[in-house]
């Protein structure tokens, strides 16, 4: 054992130290949690086909990706489809009113691939999947005008819906990919 200057037990404190910051650390983690509890970050994951999945409240948006030509074949200006599929888990009809991204003019809503530009404004019924996925004479969401070249790197859209707002980082993956129409399953 050690004796300070003015006699007091060194060794007493340094074996005491762990025991109070981890009594400290105690008292701190339930202001922690209830401040998780009051306001909870959306939900995102990457499924097993690299796209992207996300919840806000009792919407969820499955394989969620962009579609893009290769890198050298891009420039600002271009129109890229931005595609997914809306499930609405709830006994009420939710609307997706917007979509935006830092990176393009504005992203907006096409019924098929040849029609007007709209802007977004769909309504998911009650208990019901709208597929907004790549295919023939299928409704997509569009980037219309990015400001720059992608390339395959992954970017930030914003969504808003009636049950909140949720921001997702979206893969950009080439157009000679594609993707099938997912079959929605519990996240």
């Amino acid at each position: 054992m050690t004796t300070s200057p003015d006699g007091r037990h060194v060794e007493t404190w340094r074996a005491a130290l762990p025991f109070l910051l981890t009594a400290c650390m105690l008292m701190l983690l339930p202001a922690c949690n209830s401040a998780q509890r009051e306001s909870p970050l959306p939900q995102s994951t990457r499924n097993r086909e690299g796209l992207v999945d996300g919840q806000v409240g009792a919407m969820r948006l499955l394989h969620v990706y962009i579609l893009a030509p290769p890198m050298d074949q891009q420039k600002a200006g271009d129109d890229l489809g931005l595609y997914l599929t809306l499930v609405n888990d709830s006994d009420q009809p939710h609307r997706l009113d917007g979509a935006s991204t830092v990176h393009a003019e504005q992203v907006l809503y096409r019924e098929s691939p040849t029609g007007p530009r709209q802007r977004v404004d769909v309504t998911i019924p009650p208990r019901q999947t709208l597929s907004l996925q790549q295919g023939h004479d299928r409704p997509h969401l569009e980037l219309v005008d990015i400001h720059r070249p992608l390339g395959a790197t992954p970017i930030d859209v914003t969504f808003r819906f009636t049950t909140g707002t949720l921001t997702l980082r979206i893969p950009v993956l080439p157009l000679s990919r594609g993707a099938e129409s997912p079959t929605p399953g519990r996240s």
